[in-house]
């Protein structure tokens, strides 16, 4: 029932759309077991543990030898080393971290009982671990909390199997996205592929500091590589002061907001919608140049292609025409297998013939939309499943298919496909 009476009270207010400015204005407060007299830098309201961290730990930058985990914490010089094992056994490493210290310039209220993200200065830690093996997956455990730990893997050699996630919008304050995790989850992906609107201050629910405790099963479960979405700049502090200062450099090459991992010989770029992504735009060429990069590597399989705003859909957002005429032969020439977008909170898959499948990930928590609003686009009759459902998709690598399950925040699977893979040289 709460959760129902949450969706109710703000669904003219949240959407897949929505620019509203961040929650910081609207004056509320967390509850009082929230707040101290004191907080770093002589803020008020900010508490601080005795050990010192205050979000995380999670991956990400990671490749077949090496990785990096990050933390923040609360108060200066907290213990800054985590400790790493292999998973299947081996012997235990303890790295170091690198402390940088931040300065959040404003307090980010919500409405009920979420903390608020309190201004103050706040501590990045930074482990970046090296000389790994490859196609391993590693346990680690923050030295200063042995309670806050993960694992991730390394990049694996091509045509060795994986698993991965995608999800889209991500709503928790909403209370149906850690639902969603505990359905898939158990499939156990290597990392999470993250279409944006990672986090809504707009929905007057949530801030980061109740999104960590939420998304944290995610972020322990392996790597976290996010595009970016509207709701990542819905002021202007945003950008920087939350989603970088996280999540910047989550891969490699490109720039600020757009990036690439890979593993199993298939490659994951990622452009950011905010910006322009169709014919001669930085962004478009740098996604041109790497795809046709990749697709020239002896170890290639294939790629996948996401970002947040909707090459295709015929749900209640606009499309992307000029981008998809641009890109479409692109992705077709250089063996894009899927391309994941975001932003029109359900889901569809596309089968437009030899070329990609479009799929729309944006069912992660976010209120739901009406998938059906513009059925009339012309390619709407290449949509093949849709439905406005929560879910996330985990996708199974294997030497001669990928498949996908589209899994629902109650464990019913609500599509499944494949695509066959070249045999490997």
């Amino acid at each position: 029932m709460r959760r129902a009476l949450l969706i109710l009270a703000i669904s003219s207010a949240v959407g897949c759309g929505n620019d509203a400015t961040t929650a910081g204005s609207a004056g509320g407060g967390g509850s009082s077991s929230t707040q101290n007299s004191t907080g770093t830098g002589g803020q008020a309201g900010l508490v601080c543990d005795a050990t010192g961290i205050s979000k995380g730990p999670w991956a990400l930058h990671v490749d077949e030898t090496s990785a990096r985990v990050r933390w923040e914490a609360c108060a200066p010089g907290s213990e800054g080393a985590i400790r790493i094992t292999p998973e299947e056994g081996g012997d235990e490493q303890i790295v170091d971290s690198v402390e940088s210290e931040f300065e959040l310039t404003k307090t980010a209220y919500p409405l009920g009982d979420a903390p608020p993200d309190w201004a103050g200065t706040y501590y990045m830690h930074q482990a970046s671990l090296s000389g790994l093996n490859p196609g391993t997956c590693y346990n680690y455990v923050l030295v200063a909390d042995a309670e806050r730990k993960g694992r991730f893997c390394t990049a694996r050699p091509s045509g060795e199997p994986f698993t991965f996630m995608a999800i889209g919008d991500t709503n928790p304050g909403l209370g149906v996205t850690d639902d969603i995790l505990a359905s898939a989850l158990p499939m156990n992906p290597d990392f999470t592929i993250h279409g944006g609107d990672i986090q809504y201050y707009s929905s007057f629910l949530e801030t980061w500091a109740s999104w960590f405790p939420i998304m944290q099963p995610m972020l322990s479960q392996g790597a976290f590589s996010p595009a970016i979405g509207n709701h990542e700049i819905e002021n202007d502090e945003e950008l920087s002061e939350y989603a970088l200062r996280f999540f910047g450099e989550a891969g490699f090459d490109g720039g600020e907001t757009y990036h690439q991992v890979h593993s199993g010989g298939v490659w994951f770029f990622t452009v950011n919608t905010e910006e322009p992504i169709s014919q001669g735009s930085p962004q478009a060429i740098w996604l041109q140049q790497g795809l046709e990069a990749a697709s020239k590597r002896s170890d290639y399989r294939f790629s996948v292609v996401y970002f947040h705003r909707p090459l295709l859909t015929c749900g209640d957002v606009a499309d992307d025409p000029a981008a998809f005429d641009f890109l479409g032969p692109v992705f077709e020439d250089t063996n894009v297998l899927f391309v994941l977008q975001a932003h029109m909170h359900g889901y569809e898959r596309f089968e437009l013939g030899s070329g990609p499948t479009y799929l729309t990930s944006g069912g992660g928590g976010g209120v739901l939309s009406d998938v059906d609003l513009a059925i009339d686009r012309e390619y709407c009759d290449s949509r093949v499943a849709s439905g406005a459902f929560y879910h996330a998709i985990v996708f199974e690598v294997d030497s001669a298919e990928v498949r996908g399950t589209v899994i629902d925040h109650e464990g019913t699977v609500q599509d499944t496909f494949s695509r066959g893979l070249a045999p490997l040289p």
